[in-house]
């Protein structure tokens, strides 16, 4: 008898069709009562890994197992008579006894993350008081009819965010925190909550042609209740008009008093060609999927506005942007960097010194790619001047101030970057290194570890974990952190090679074959200094790393900066060569702190 009729014989093709209509049943009850039970929608994750994790128990049940009504019986040999004795024996009972024992000791682990998500998520939302003027813009709908419309709709939500932003009386909520609610059936209160805002916007796209019309709500979350409503319509080429409208309505209606110069600048909004602006927003759209493929597109599409409009200073702050990305990747060299971003960042100030992005883009510029402190302090002071709810200015303002041995300061810059911006896990995971450059390495292993494991797929902070887990002596998790680490960076066999050897030979060995696997990697990428540097210190070979910290310097890496606050080798932190490194990078806080004698 083939397999095929076996299975059929013995019913687990029934089977497995009854235990997939029952876990669909589950999932659509569990997605529907996780909102009155107050528990997370992401927790909906674990009961899906239930229900995938169950189904080769159920599989098994099924080949071996009859349910009827005189209960569960064992399934009849294909030549079995009927007079054959189908009750279950004593080797039955065992098999059922471990398959139920397998299925409660993977279950049971994902009931109590079920359970952790809904007794955190009230302490997350209620340890901060929500202020009155603190607000957030949902993502809209599209009622076009037209999915190619969604970069289009994605950026009128930019453009009233950005709007709003300029408002010092306002507290704005980032894009990135509001677009987990897309299509979302939670509730306004709860979503509220959740972005720590007292106040949301809902609203709607329609374009035909060249006309954009918004229609946008203002609902209380405290009374769950819309206070206020209104429709803005204009021809696309002055969407920059109709913002400044829409913000301003919003903000008389929120009771939020608007400065002089705020009100300047939205007096100052002028109209634009609309396919510049589509073409910019097309870029934006790339660009935030940070993807080598999406930032190719975005590269041109944001060149693609500037050949059309070269007075268009926000397509320009695309580029500095994007180039600054393909940088810190390594798409670049640090070399090329400096040289090709600071050209658009330059333009983009030329033609408008109010655009908040261009000062970011300066202040990153300056810092991380030429190590002029004072010169990208001054920048990112202006543009949280500029724009007060400018999280990601914040939360790399905040690094800076780290970076220099500010930490307090740097520690309160996170903090409000968190506020803006607390769904993020991109900010979350910046939260994680500031931690770990302050010295609190417990904090920043659990803040990394609770952003890796809430948002699947998210690989930036295996860099954290590797340096806490090493300097806190745990050296199995520091190399799977690290092999995860190369996965991230589709180096599977580096992955490998690390485990083994470190299976095979122990830590050190396992550091010096991964610093050889960067010092192959670095004829190709100038960032790897960094990572054969950092491979050798946790080797023990402390000449050998400063040597590499040394060549990073010489490059210019975008994160040698880090190297002060992120170092915590006493044998490194001590070398007279590694403090005249930090003394040349104007690092003195740190070069003073290593120079005195330890207690």
């Amino acid at each position: 008898m083939s397999i095929l009729q076996e299975l059929r014989r013995r019913k687990v093709f029934r089977v497995a069709a009854l235990y997939i209509v029952g876990a669909w049943v589950v999932l659509q009850v569990a997605d529907l009562a996780f909102e009155s039970w107050d528990i997370a929608s992401s927790a909906l994750r674990y009961v899906w890994f239930g229900a995938i994790f169950g189904f080769p128990i159920a599989l098994i049940f099924g080949w071996r197992y009859d349910i009827t009504t005189d209960g569960i019986v064992r399934t009849p040999p294909a030549d079995a008579d009927a007079q054959i004795d189908l009750t279950l024996r004593r080797s039955d009972y065992v098999i059922l006894a471990l398959l139920m024992a397998v299925a409660i000791g993977f279950i049971y682990p994902l009931i109590q993350q079920i359970g952790d998500t809904r007794s955190q998520q009230p302490v997350e939302t209620t340890q901060r008081d929500i202020e009155s003027n603190s607000i957030a813009v949902l993502p809209f709908d599209n009622l076009s009819g037209d999915p190619e419309q969604a970069y289009f709709v994605a950026g009128m939500q930019d453009a009233l965010i950005a709007g709003l932003s300029r408002i010092s009386a306002l507290r704005v909520t980032s894009k990135t925190s509001t677009a987990r609610f897309k299509e979302t059936v939670e509730s306004l209160p709860r979503i509220a909550a959740q972005l720590g805002v007292a106040k949301l916007i809902e609203g709607s796209i329609y374009r035909v042609g060249d006309r954009v019309r918004i229609s946008v709500q203002l609902v209380d979350a405290g009374l769950d209740k819309h206070i206020w409503s209104e429709t803005f319509e204009q021809e696309v080429k002055d969407v920059m008009l109709l913002q400044s409208e829409v913000a301003q309505a919003i903000a008389q209606q929120v009771e939020v008093a608007i400065r002089p110069e705020e009100q300047n600048q939205f007096e100052s909004a002028e109209s634009i060609d609309p396919v510049a602006y589509e073409a910019y927003l097309k870029g934006n759209f790339h660009v935030e999927r940070f993807t080598p493929q999406d930032m190719k597109l975005a590269a041109q599409y944001y060149q693609q506005a500037v050949d059309i409009d070269p007075d268009n200073a926000m397509a320009y702050a695309g580029l500095a942007k994007l180039c600054a990305f393909q940088a810190q990747v390594g798409m670049i060299r640090p070399q090329e960097a400096r040289e090709r971003c600071l050209l658009p960042i330059l333009k983009a100030l030329q033609l408008d010194d109010s655009l908040p992005e261009a000062h970011f883009n300066y202040a990153a510029h300056m810092i991380w790619l030429r190590y002029d402190w004072e010169e990208g302090e001054a920048a990112f002071q202006r543009a949280i001047d500029l724009n007060p709810s400018y999280a990601e200015a914040r939360q790399f303002y905040s690094h800076y101030l780290t970076m220099t041995g500010r930490i307090e300061e740097g520690t309160e810059q996170m903090r409000l970057a968190l506020e803006l911006d607390p769904l993020n896990p991109f900010v979350r995971g910046l939260h994680g290194v500031q931690l770990l450059m302050a010295g609190d390495l417990k904090g920043s292993i659990r803040v990394t570890e609770d952003v890796l494991t809430s948002t699947p797929g998210f690989g930036f902070g295996y860099w954290t974990l590797i340096h806490a887990y090493h300097y806190l002596g745990e050296k199995d998790k520091a190399i799977a952190a690290a092999a995860k680490e190369h996965l991230v960076f589709d180096d599977p066999e580096a992955a490998m090679a690390l485990e083994s050897t470190y299976a095979e030979s122990g830590y050190v060995a396992a550091w010096l074959s991964n610093a050889q696997v960067f010092e192959e990697a670095y004829g190709t990428d100038g960032l790897q200094a960094l990572g054969v540097g950092n491979s050798y210190e946790f080797a023990g070979e402390a000449e050998k790393a400063i040597d590499w910290f040394e060549l990073g310097y010489q490059i210019a890496g975008p994160n040698v900066p880090y190297l002060g606050a992120s170092v915590k080798t006493p044998a490194i932190q001590s070398n007279p060569r590694f403090i005249k490194l930090l003394r040349d990078m104007k690092l003195d806080y740190w070069a003073d702190k290593y120079s005195q004698p330890s207690e």
